[in-house]
């Protein structure tokens, strides 16, 4: 599928004539650069699945505010907080014990990089783009980034448990444009669509991009719909990128028609 347009109410000549190049990309990190829920079970197994817990019951916890991500935590304490929430019987052991597993699966996400990401992500340097990583996250669910083949390649990454605010609140991606000297309107805003990123990242002139590598044989159709809610174009890869961004220096000012590799999606519906 490569890339396509979002919808068919694409910018016209006068909208691209005003628009700079590309100087620098913003990325999401799960989801979008690595996928946990793709972590062997061998490494560890569902956090929900150790816990008793539904699943789904789960995620919601995860992605509600009783999650603590806006500051430093430990990683024991917080899987208490959610698990508590949740059913209060839960035993610390049992915490304890998924504690030790959902971190072995955080790291192996981080410490594991396919290799085409990794040779994306060199080829975006490579062309002079600026990287930055903005990541909703909890301490431990990060604590390997350090050691990530994926941390060379960013000139920052922020993350929502350092810098106190999270997607979709504006501080979080101001902070990572800060750090690249760059205006919204220079950047990309590439992400999975969770916690309304692309919503947060339009608000503050970012232009968002749905990737759907990790999620679309995963999601209904109206699920992925939702979430190019607020995007102006969708790809499959980090590679693709390499298209979008051709198709942007190509168009010269002119409307972005699709070119070699780019298609325009003709409805939300077409997933």
């Amino acid at each position: 599928m490569g890339v396509r347009f979002a919808n068919q109410a694409r910018p016209g000549a006068a909208a691209n004539a005003a628009r700079p190049p590309i100087a620098g990309v913003c990325f999401d990190l799960f989801h979008t650069l690595v996928d946990v829920g793709a972590v062997p079970e061998r490494v560890g197994r569902y956090t929900a699945d150790i816990l008793g817990v539904d699943r789904e019951a789960w995620n919601r916890a995860c992605f509600g505010p009783q999650h603590d991500i806006c500051r430093p935590t430990d990683h024991l304490e917080s899987l208490r907080q959610l698990a508590h929430s949740l059913d209060p019987s839960i035993p610390i052991t049992r915490i304890e014990e998924a504690v030790e597993e959902r971190q072995r699966r955080f790291d192996h996400s981080l410490l594991n990089i396919d290799l085409d990401t990794l040779t994306a992500l060199r080829a975006l340097r490579k062309r002079g783009l600026r990287l930055a990583l903005v990541s909703n996250a909890s301490s431990g669910e990060v604590s390997a980034w350090p050691r990530s083949p994926l941390a060379p390649l960013f000139d920052v990454a922020v993350f929502s448990c350092d810098c106190g605010a999270r997607k979709p609140e504006a501080p979080i991606y101001r902070r990572a444009l800060q750090a690249l000297s760059l205006a919204g309107s220079d950047c990309l805003f590439v992400g999975d669509g969770g916690s309304d990123e692309h919503r947060g990242a339009r608000a503050v002139g970012l232009h968002p991009v749905l990737i759907t590598r990790h999620i679309a044989g995963h999601f209904s159709a109206e699920r992925l719909a939702a979430r190019s809610a607020h995007v102006d174009w969708i790809v499959d890869t980090v590679a693709d990128l390499e298209t979008l961004l051709e198709s942007w220096r190509d168009a010269g000012g002119a409307s972005m028609d699709p070119v070699d590799g780019v298609t325009a999606a003709k409805s939300r519906s077409e997933w």
